[in-house]
């Protein structure tokens, strides 16, 4: 038997835990009130897809994220005047405090800035198309 075979399931086993820990991680592991519910996945990964848009092209990006309801009255240029004094994120970190009510969510959502981490509570609401952002600090200076 060879070195490869005789080792495999260890590492196999190995980076499953890896990957159980990030999971964990991304997903608010210390909020163990709801950490077998699926959607908290589903908003961790709305939320961490969200925050690189963000960061990666300001409120433009975060633009797409948004739900429906919010788009109809606020436009990418009004999105961009309401954020334009809050600091950009440079990258992702957790949520955690993640609640459901109905079809909505919220979460507490931590992501890093030139000055720090920082902690921001966003809501969320789910449609056909999955999860999208309804509420955020800033949001509600926006307008067309």
């Amino acid at each position: 038997m060879n070195r490869i075979s005789r080792w495999w399931p260890a590492l196999l086993l190995t980076g499953f835990a890896v990957l159980v820990a990030g999971l964990a991680s991304a997903c608010g592991g210390d909020d163990s009130s709801n950490s077998d519910d699926p959607r908290v996945g589903q908003i961790g990964g709305i939320a961490e897809l969200a925050t690189y848009a963000y960061a990666a092209a300001g409120a433009d990006g975060l633009y797409d994220y948004l739900a429906p309801s919010v788009t109809e009255r606020c436009s990418r240029q009004g999105l961009a005047q309401a954020l334009q004094d809050i600091e950009l994120p440079t990258g992702w970190r957790q949520i955690k405090d993640v609640g459901f009510e109905g079809d909505k969510a919220t979460a507490t959502v931590i992501f890093t800035t030139p000055s720090g981490d920082r902690e921001v509570k966003w809501t969320f609401q789910q449609d056909s198309q999955g999860w999208r952002l309804l509420d955020l600090p800033g949001l509600d200076r926006c307008s067309h």
